[in-house]
Order: structure tokens, then C-alpha cells, then sequence
């Protein structure tokens, strides 16, 4: 059985992501999908290992941009996206709070997963979405893009798409920390799209950052969350998650 087949036979959850999910898509959005999977047993106990699947309509070393048509996919086996999950990753904890109509697929064993989505939400969300937050911002103020972007930069003086990603993990981080979810679609989606065409200047996008990062700050020593996601509960689940699939 090869890595495709494993994917979609052994698929529990499957969202559409990124702006559609945040609300923030536009008429000429790509679409964007992650997926979870439990592999077989041959790639769990046996030799072989498969950690993730990317496919991708328009390559990622294409000089064309996405268009409408064009869609991102990308599926994690089961203990990657949990090991992603309890490092506080900022796409993957998006998906435990991923609306109803985000959903495409979700058997079960997802239905579970996403049942018990607070068990890994902790104050590392803090280094971790202020760690993307920054990176973006390196980014966006030494205006490292290239190709295709090369041209929004020239148009509006910066990247916005840097901006708007820069900004939202601010709000995301914030939100989290404060309440322990993510609600979809963002209260933020306007702002957001705002940055996206253009309309704030690179300066006030700059102040907007310092202001959330210091609200990011603040969040944190008021957050009532945990340090740290409890481990073992966490261990558990994925036993009982794979147990429960490969029994089924």
C-alpha cells in the first residue's frame, strides 16, 4: 500500500483552512486543507515511517500564483500532528477549533480528537505564536520577497501578505491565552482583509504589532492555562485513538 493510499484510507479528520477558515478568503482564494491520519502498522510499530503528505496544485516552485482553482493539502499521521499539537503549533492548534462548516470530513475517532482540543492548549502558546509572529515580522521589514510577491512589495511598499499573517498570529496568540480557544471565523477578519489590499500603511501596521505583542505579554501573566499540556492524558488518547482504528 503506498503513502496515498494509506492517507485516505486511514483518514479521521479533514478541514479546509487557512482564509476560508479565518474568513478572510476572497473571490481568488486558494483553498487550503489539512488532514489527519492514523498510518498502518507497518508505519507505527514496523520500519517504515510517514510523518506527513503534501500535495499541491500549483508547485511551490512555480512562477505562477494560486488562483481560485488551485488547493493545498496537506495530511499529518495521527502522532506528528499530536506531537505539533502539544508544542502549541499555531496552524495545528487552529484545527482543533476548526468550525463546523470548515469541516470536510471527521469520522468518529476525529469527532474524539476534537473532543478533548483543551488538552493541549497551555501558556506555550505564547513562545509559539509569538515566535511566528516575529519571524514574520523580520520578513516583512527587510522585504525579503521574491518573484510573485516581489511585485505586491513594489505596489504597496511591503508584503502584505507578511502583514496581515503577522498581525493575525498576534490576535490568535492573544485569543487563546485569554480563553483557552480560537473561534472561527475570526471577529478580526475585516482589519485583516484590510492589511491584505493594502490600506494601512507599513508604519501603522508596525505600531499595530508593538501594541499586541505587549498585549501578547500581558496575556500571558493574567492566562490561567496550564505551563505545560499534561502529557499522559495526552499519551493516552493517541494509544486509544490508533487502538480504536485499527480494531475498527
Amino acid at each position: 500500500m503506498d503513502i496515498k493510499q494509506i492517507t485516505e484510507q486511514g483518514t479521521i479528520l479533514k478541514i479546509i483552512s487557512g482564509s476560508y477558515m479565518y474568513g478572510t478568503n476572497t473571490p481568488n482564494s486558494d483553498k487550503d486543507y489539512i488532514g489527519i491520519c492514523i498510518p498502518t502498522k507497518d508505519y507505527i510499530i514496523g520500519m517504515h515511517r510517514f510523518e506527513q503528505l503534501e500535495e499541491r496544485t500549483n508547485p511551490s516552485n512555480s512562477d505562477k500564483k494560486n488562483s481560485k482553482a488551485d488547493n493545498d493539502y496537506t495530511c499529518y499521521s495521527l502522532s506528528k500532528f499530536i506531537k505539533l499539537a502539544y508544542d502549541n503549533n499555531p496552524n495545528i492548534l487552529e484545527v482543533l477549533f476548526a468550525p463546523k462548516e470548515s469541516i470536510v470530513y471527521c469520522d468518529n475517532l476525529g469527532k474524539h480528537l476534537l473532543e478533548h482540543r483543551k488538552l493541549f492548549v497551555s501558556k506555550r502558546a505564547y513562545y509559539k505564536f509569538m515566535g511566528y509572529a516575529i519571524a514574520q515580522k523580520r520578513k516583512l521589514i527587510t522585504k525579503q520577497s521574491e518573484g510573485l510577491r516581489a511585485k505586491i512589495v513594489e505596489k504597496h511598499g511591503y508584503d502584505t501578505k507578511y502583514a496581515s499573517h503577522l498581525i493575525r498570529l498576534l490576535y490568535f496568540g492573544i485569543e487563546i491565552l485569554r480563553t483557552g480557544e480560537l473561534i472561527f471565523p475570526t471577529e478580526h477578519r475585516r482589519y485583516l482583509i484590510q492589511i491584505k489590499n493594502g490600506e494601512w500603511s507599513l508604519s501603522q501596521i508596525i505600531g499595530k504589532a508593538a501594541y499586541l505583542e505587549n498585549y501578547l505579554d500581558e496575556s500571558l501573566k493574567s492566562s490561567s492555562l496550564p505551563e505545560h499540556p499534561n502529557l499522559e492524558e495526552i499519551n493516552r488518547l493517541q494509544i486509544n485513538l490508533i487502538e480504536s482504528f485499527w480494531q475498527k
